[in-house]
């Protein structure tokens, strides 16, 4: 096999977990060796998705004992110090919590942080005999940003991607795309199955900045316009690039099927 990356995308409660791990199993039966990440994993090859990025400006608000600490569980990166924040005790969190790099970095800091990360990650993989698995981390977490948070026009979010997919061509990288068409009913029907703190975080995020804002959204109607939309965008841009993908629609109508369709494809 030549394909050293396989991504899994798609909108919340698509089931993109489950896939994933599906995926990483038929490579590991067909006797890969397997690296497979979840969304938020803290030591994610490629992601930044709970770390913070501190200059060496930024530093001075910390006492020399906080510091001291910090040099010890972040790593020098650009004269700056990027810090896992689940390496951080309450007090240091909450100063370090501004400049975390999703959510609270401008842009342009942000994007040559998470682009020089992808950029590492694809010559060590290269050097590797290592096949990956990561979960939505090359569409979705751009288009939280780009889209949820700025209000970025399209082709701005196209060209940022596509300078991802630069850095990541060599693994032969391959996106299996899980579709939903029935959005609202799906998210709903998630809902029930989790607290009232989930629905209410991910309406907030999604309404309160950026897109939500523009376009005078609220409430989980206005939830799900976003996830619509975005769900748009990404198909748009995962069609216009050039890169191994399948798009399976509505997969957790029938997992026999969703599942059939992956093995074959990766077979």
């Amino acid at each position: 096999m030549n394909n050293k990356l396989f991504i899994i995308e798609g909108l919340p409660c698509t089931g993109k977990s489950t896939t994933a791990k599906y995926i990483a199993d038929i490579l590991l039966e067909q006797g890969n060796s397997v690296l497979h990440y979840d969304e938020g994993t803290s030591e994610h090859p490629a992601d930044y998705e709970f770390h913070a990025y501190m200059t060496e400006s930024d530093l001075n608000i910390l006492s020399d004992g906080q510091l001291e600490y910090l040099k010890n569980v972040g790593v020098k990166k650009n004269l700056g110090l990027l810090i896992a924040l689940s390496k951080v005790g309450k007090e240091l969190f909450d100063k370090i919590i501004p400049f975390k790099i999703y959510d609270c970095l401008p842009w342009e800091k942000e994007k040559t942080i998470m682009l020089s990360h992808w950029q590492e990650f694809a010559q060590q993989a290269l050097l590797e005999k290592n096949t990956y698995v990561f979960n939505c981390c090359f569409l979705q977490n751009p288009l939280c940003e780009m889209m949820m948070r700025f209000n970025f026009p399209y082709y701005d979010i196209q060209e940022y991607i596509m300078k991802i997919y630069d850095h990541i061509k060599d693994l032969n990288p391959v996106v299996i795309y899980l579709e939903n068409s029935h959005v609202k009913e799906r998210v709903s029907e998630i809902a029930l199955e989790r607290d009232n703190d989930w629905l209410k975080s991910v309406i907030d995020y999604h309404t309160s900045q950026g897109y939500g804002k523009e376009n005078n959204l609220s409430g989980f109607d206005g939830y799900v316009d976003c996830l619509e939309k975005r769900q748009q965008i990404e198909l748009k841009i995962l069609n216009s690039l050039p890169i191994k993908k399948v798009i399976i629609k509505n997969p957790y109508e029938n997992w026999d099927n969703a599942h059939g369709i992956i093995s074959n494809f990766i077979s």
